[in-house]
């Protein structure tokens, strides 16, 4: 197959992915796609890119939301967003993305995350206790909103507007949107904007001791009015997506290699499967990042601004790295894999989710040993570029 099939957004090609990406990796691991992007596929050269944020700084979306809102007439909604994105952690660089990065990270760590987890899982694990079937997608996305709810407190009758606008909002990554999809973004971001806002109001006027408004007290500080919803915004994005892709595409692993003997009951040896299962999955695919300035790289001439696209999940199943790259091993070490990412831009969220999969997979494999694929309804994946995953995911349970 060409490097076109990469970019593809049909469904026939989802179920061997992986398998095109490396098969594209051995081939051209550098080259341009048919956007005119620079495409960097192993390991080695992904690390050297992320590591280098002189000449591979974060791709600025902002940018792009400028230029579809002056094409569009400069619609004001676009235009409001574009400014939200201007603080999210993904999209900064330099002593900006740091200073943003520690105070979310101590703020964001100071929770309670050890209670939160293990309450989730509890929760999880009895909503589903009883059911013959569930889909594991829909399974994925309540234990997310679980998380989040309890980090920010918000309510059970939030669940179908948080799962919509982390699904929503998240289509910003795509490489073809027309100006509907853009406002359909716009339009999520306003109404997150307004909900936490809320939600904000509601923790003073409860006097409420939350996340929320210790960050809120900070960042008030620095009277800066639009960084804690946008903040917010980018976080309840990345927790919502990534776990839920995580999650599902954990579950589906584990059933496809059910001959592998995991002891869930051993943490050492849980840690190091979770390992293997978020190399294996690697639910973000691919992370933009842009030229910095005119240079040639790897004899493609880049001018300033440039797109270049680091592709994740090939990194993670280089042969050169990896040995049996393409195979699940539940007890490989080391496993130096980059699914969170590397260098200063490594995933704010990682410890927790590692922390998470690691309580709940073992809880949750407990509960339904016999967890299997409904053979009746087949899976269906999603056509996300960045977050590819499943969109459906029907098992029996019992």
């Amino acid at each position: 197959m060409s490097e076109k099939s990469i970019w593809s957004v049909a469904g026939e090609i989802s179920d061997r992915y992986d398998a095109l990406l490396d098969e594209i990796r051995r081939r051209d691991p550098v080259h341009v796609n048919q956007f005119g992007d620079l495409v960097v596929m192993d390991y080695d050269r992904v690390k050297k890119v992320f590591s280098d944020m002189e000449n591979f700084g974060n791709f600025d979306f902002s940018e792009r939301f400028k230029i579809v809102a002056a094409l569009s007439g400069n619609h004001p909604a676009l235009l409001e967003f574009a400014k939200s994105l201007q603080y999210w952690l993904l999209f900064m660089n330099g002593e900006r993305h740091a200073s943003q990065r520690r105070l979310v990270y101590k703020k964001f760590y100071e929770a309670d995350y050890e209670r939160i987890t293990l309450e989730a899982v509890d929760d999880l694990i009895a909503r589903y206790r009883d059911r013959e079937k569930a889909d594991m997608v829909e399974v994925s996305r309540y234990f997310s909103f679980l998380i989040i709810s309890k980090i920010i407190g918000i309510e059970e009758k939030d669940y179908d507007f948080i799962q919509r606008f982390g699904y929503i909002i998240t289509m910003i990554f795509e490489k073809t949107l027309s100006t509907g999809d853009l406002l359909e973004c716009a339009d999520l971001s306003a109404r997150f904007k307004s909900f936490m806002e809320q939600t904000l109001t509601r923790h003073e006027q409860e006097m409420t001791d939350s996340l929320l408004i210790e960050m809120n007290k900070v960042m008030e500080e620095e009277a800066d009015s639009g960084r804690l919803i946008a903040t917010w915004e980018f976080l309840v994005n990345a927790a919502v997506e990534t776990t839920s892709l995580l999650f599902a595409g954990c579950i589906a692993t584990l059933i496809r290699n059910r001959d592998k003997v995991i002891d869930w009951h051993s943490k050492q040896a849980t840690a190091i499967a979770v390992e293997e299962l978020i190399r294996y999955v690697s639910p973000i695919k691919w992370i933009p990042r842009k030229a910095g300035s005119d240079i040639v790289y790897e004899g493609h001439s880049l001018r300033k601004g440039q797109t270049v696209f680091v592709c994740i999940a090939s990194a993670n199943r280089d042969h050169h790295v990896f040995e049996n790259a393409q195979e699940f091993l539940p007890g490989r070490k080391p496993n130096p894999h980059v699914g969170f990412g590397y260098g200063i831009h490594h995933c704010l969220g990682a410890r927790l989710s590692r922390f998470e999969m690691q309580k709940l997979i073992p809880a949750f494999m407990e509960a339904f040993p016999n967890v299997r694929f409904d053979e009746s309804e087949p899976g269906e994946w999603d056509n996300k570029f960045f977050f590819r995953g499943y969109k459906k995911l029907p098992v029996l349970l019992k």
